[in-house]
């Protein structure tokens, strides 16, 4: 059994560092030089190295207002030891001159295995009760709703370029191999394209997106979304306000069609070197596009994590908790109940780098779904590890 639509996971909105960071160059190049440039909220605390790799590239590409406002915003806002602060005052000496080509895009590329001990997200009830009262009977569950596990291979590879003087595109495609489930193998491929903006002398972004998943080998959904982010206010680490909507078609199950939109805050803040905070809350509506079960649902949801490192360990917690209820009961006379869903979502990610531009990821991955309906309560773990190369 494998959970159909909106229930297979959380689908939050995931922030992107490079883009983030591409997003604050931007801006800075088509700004006055001597305006002051505030590294985007977007990005993680605590990748300070990332930050400057991506500085210093920007520099090396003889994109010198760009660098020089990383540069700036480096100095202002992280804790950096005096030979980093030297190799930069060196960069910004040298002019960054442009160099006789550039790289007409950055790519980066994952490899990496795991073990899922839920792939198909069954339950551990062994029976269901139909209907209510004096008709109500228990159905027993056969042996497809129970969890079953797999070993797993992933391959990732993803490329980000410009568009234009100061959009960005970004393609992503990934490739999830189950050894023992491979009618449950997952492909997706996604697109997006960003626009940074400034308004009320701040910045902010716009972002479209265009997404494919197969499963199995079969096309299974398709998804298309738009989204904006904006500094609330200026100075030291601010809030940042997001807006995003989603709309999302099922291949095979065209009921569970839906358009979901989410506004919500996020915040940073690093209080040491090596020591931040994130997090955020946002509100939620689910709009039925066909008639799914249970008709349309509104929640919330809330992350919080930490970020911090130990010896050349980059450690990041987060957990992240998403609630919902639908608007009517879920199968008339059949299961007269109103969906109260909560999935929580914890994951730890240790990161080390191996070598220049490599790193090595080991991920675990907790999730504990509950609801009124027993069919979409489930518990999992996934714990894998992963290579990364970024060019």
């Amino acid at each position: 059994m494998l959970k159909t639509g909106g229930d297979r996971g959380n689908g939050g909105v995931v922030s992107s560092l490079v883009l983030s960071l591409l997003l604050t160059a931007a801006i800075a190049g088509h700004a006055a030089e001597d305006q002051d440039v505030q590294l985007d909220e977007a990005v993680a605390p605590g990748l300070q190295g990332e930050i400057l790799e991506t500085a210093i590239d920007h520099c090396l590409r003889g994109e010198a207002v760009q660098a020089r406002a990383l540069f700036k915003a480096i100095r202002e806002q992280l804790d950096q030891p005096p030979e980093v602060i030297d190799r930069i005052s060196q960069l910004e000496a040298s002019g960054c001159p442009a160099p006789a080509s550039t790289p007409a895009m950055r790519w980066a590329a994952q490899l990496g295995a795991g073990y899922d001990n839920n792939v198909n997200q069954g339950i551990a009830a062994q029976s269901l009760i139909l209907g209510s009262g004096l008709n109500a009977i228990e159905l027993e569950l056969g042996d497809s709703y129970k969890p079953r596990a797999s070993s797993f291979a992933l391959a990732g590879l993803d490329a980000s370029f410009k568009l234009g003087d100061f959009a960005v595109g970004q393609v992503y495609l990934q490739h999830r191999e189950n050894s023992s489930l491979p009618e449950l193998n997952i492909t997706s491929l996604t697109a997006s394209a960003i626009r940074p903006f400034s308004w009320l002398d701040r910045p902010g972004r716009l972002q479209f997106d265009f997404g494919e998943t197969w499963l199995g080998g079969s096309a299974y959904q398709r998804a298309g979304g738009a989204g904006v982010q904006w500094l609330l206010a200026a100075g030291e680490q601010p809030w940042l306000a997001n807006l995003t909507t989603l709309q999302a078609r099922y291949t095979s199950q065209p009921e569970q069609d839906s358009q979901l939109t989410e506004a919500g805050i996020w915040r940073e803040k690093m209080f040491a070197s090596k020591f931040g905070v994130f997090g955020g809350v946002s509100a939620l509506y689910d709009r039925a596009l066909g008639r799914r079960p249970g008709g349309d649902r509104a929640g919330w949801r809330f992350q919080l994590g930490v970020t911090t490192g130990w010896s050349e360990w980059l450690i990041q917690p987060r957990l992240n908790v998403l609630r919902w209820s639908s608007n009517d009961v879920y199968s008339p006379g059949l299961i007269d109940v109103v969906r109260r869903h909560q999935l929580a979502q914890f994951d730890l990610q240790l990161v080390r780098p191996i070598a220049p531009g490599q790193q090595m990821v080991i991920e675990w991955r907790v999730n504990d779904a509950r609801d009124a309906v027993p069919l979409f309560s489930y518990r999992g773990q996934i714990l894998g590890v992963y290579w990364r190369l970024q060019r």
